[in-house]
Order: structure tokens, then sequence, then C-alpha cells
């Protein structure tokens, strides 16, 4: 499928790395949610498409693909990345990932403060909340402090805790070990690349989208449509 400007997606490729995140994730007895916010631009029938593949949850910090993808597909888990922490209402996601810990409900997963940078909560023991997160850079391997801090929180881990991104991947048996046990992936499953060292990643493709001009990420998410 042409998207623009010989920009093109082949939703076979992405099809093989998803399977691919799923069993190699299931093997390290870990969930991941699939985050599509590079398609924000992307016009609604692109996404209509991405609601097809076999992936079982998708976040995005764009309520109507999400609402679309839900219609699509009702059984698929919604995760609202819901940067400006405001209570959320609609029926069709089904996991409120905020900072703010005034409307805590059954579908909020609460982002805790480790990176000094990024949002988060300061944790209470107290709180009803099913899942547990952390924003931590999503630019370079987040340190390994951060991580120390997480695990000395002593979160059970039935309760979701979502700290892995694209760019701690690499990391994965250190994250584990730390008591995460939940990834949320984008630019990896897109690229196929680390995020560290732009190296390949072995058994993920690196052709799901192809462009006659030398292709990155930031070209795949900044389309002006």
């Amino acid at each position: 499928m042409e998207i623009k400007n010989n920009l093109v997606f082949n939703k076979e490729r992405l099809i093989e790395n998803i399977n691919y995140i799923n069993y190699f994730l299931l093997k390290h007895e870990m969930n991941w949610t699939f985050v599509i916010k590079a398609f924000n631009s992307y016009p609604d029938y692109f996404i209509e498409e991405i609601a097809k593949i076999p992936c079982s949850s998708f976040a995005s910090d764009n309520e109507n693909h999400l609402e679309i993808i839900k219609r699509q597909n009702s059984k698929v888990e919604t995760w609202f990345i819901n940067y400006s922490g405001e209570r959320q209402y609609n029926d069709f996601i089904d996991v409120n990932l905020t900072h703010s810990h005034e409307f805590i409900s059954d579908k909020t997963c609460l982002m805790l403060a480790l990176d000094p940078e990024r949002y988060g909560s300061i944790y209470n023991p107290d709180f009803s909340c099913k899942r547990f997160g952390a924003y931590l850079d999503c630019t370079k391997a987040p340190d390994i402090s951060f991580y120390d801090l997480w695990a000395e929180l002593g979160i059970s881990p039935l309760l979701t805790q979502s700290l892995g991104t694209s760019v701690s991947f690499d990391r994965i048996d250190l994250l584990k070990s730390k008591g995460v046990n939940h990834f949320r992936l984008g630019e990896l499953v897109l690229t196929g690349k680390s995020l560290i060292d732009g190296t390949n990643v072995k058994g993920l493709r690196q052709d799901v989208f192809m462009s006659n001009k030398s292709l990155s990420y930031h070209i795949i998410s900044n389309l002006n449509l």
C-alpha cells in the first residue's frame, strides 16, 4: 500500500513482526501493547487496516484511532496514552495510562515518578490500581537506577507493570529481574532496528515500510496528509 510520496507499507511484513514479538515476549512471560502514535497523521482507512492485524493490544494518544480499532474488533484491548491526565469516560478505551492519581478507576494504569524528567505520581501503597507503570527516557537507554527504584517499590507482579519501551527492549532480562512485565512497543516493531545502536534486531523485518529515500521512524511518523 502506497501511503504518500513513494512511502510503501506492507501489512504482511508488519504481521510477521507482530507475530515474532508475540512469540518472543510470551517466551519471556511478558505482555506487550503495540503503540501506534506514529500513525497519528494517517487517514482512517489506514487505521482500519492496522486494526486487522493479529495484535491483542493497541495504544495511542489519538482517541479517534482507538475508537476505530475497537469498532473493528471489540475484543482488542485499547490503551489511551493520557498525557494531559484528564478524566476518561469513553467506553472504547480499556486502559487509561495516566500520571494523574485524581481519577483512579478500574481502567487506570498509573504512571509513577522514577525519571525526574518525566511525568509521574508518587507511589502510595493505598492506591487501588490494577496497573502501574512509568514513563522513562524513550530516546536513550534509561538509567539502571530507575529500575532499582522500581524494584524497591515491591509492587505485586499481578498488577501490570508497564515500563518497557522500544528503547529498552535490548535490556529485557534486566527489566524482568526488576519486576517489569509489560512493554509498550512502537518504533521497534515498525523499523525492526535496535534504538540503542541502530542494528537489525534478529527475528524482525526492517522493510515494513519502504521508501526511495533514506527511511527513518521520523519519516514514517511525520506525514503531512
